[in-house]
């Protein structure tokens, strides 16, 4: 949904505390997100419809130890621009019912993807085009207290940055 109109607003600085990092992450394949309603203000997801019987899939980790980022670029002379999105999702402990999980995420299957932030904020992260996990990297560790784990990286490039969700929406959302 782009916004080609005037600027309208400001930014105003606000005395609420931000906190960095993210507290949970939801995962669907993009093909079973039917439909997706944007309201006001600023376009946040009002609504998002599923296919029959398909949900999102909460992803369990520890805090302090995963992230998303968005890196909008463009290109004046060509009038265009993308957003990076890069999502990492860091699970700790190798063991095979991970393992067949993430072998589902691979083959560049589209995802939708809802994060949970740090500030009790929910963003749509993939919703046109959708993330690919680029990079799975495991590691044992070298002594005991070392993390034993697996490291997961999500790309996608989408017209501008993720949209807000409202909040109670999400529970419908979820298996």
């Amino acid at each position: 949904m782009a916004i080609c109109n005037e600027l309208d607003a400001g930014i105003s600085k606000t005395c609420d505390n931000n906190t960095g990092g993210v507290k949970k992450i939801y995962i669907a394949e993009k093909d079973n997100v039917s439909s997706i309603t944007h309201g006001s203000p600023y376009d946040t997801i009002t609504a998002i419809s599923m296919v029959a019987t398909k949900k999102f899939y909460e992803f369990v980790f520890n805090k302090n130890t995963s992230t998303f980022t968005e890196s909008t670029t463009g290109d004046q002379a060509v009038g265009s621009q993308v957003c990076t999105q890069t999502l990492t999702l860091v699970l700790n402990r190798r063991e095979q019912a991970k393992r067949e999980v993430l072998l589902k995420l691979g083959n560049f299957k589209d995802l939708a993807v809802i994060v949970l932030d740090s500030n009790d904020k929910y963003f749509f992260l993939g919703e046109t085009e959708g993330l690919n996990m680029t990079e799975n990297s495991s590691e044992s560790g070298t002594v005991k207290t070392d993390r034993n784990g697996y490291t997961i990286t999500f790309v996608g490039e989408e017209p501008e940055m993720a949209s807000e969700v409202d909040s109670t929406i999400i529970a419908a959302l979820l298996v």
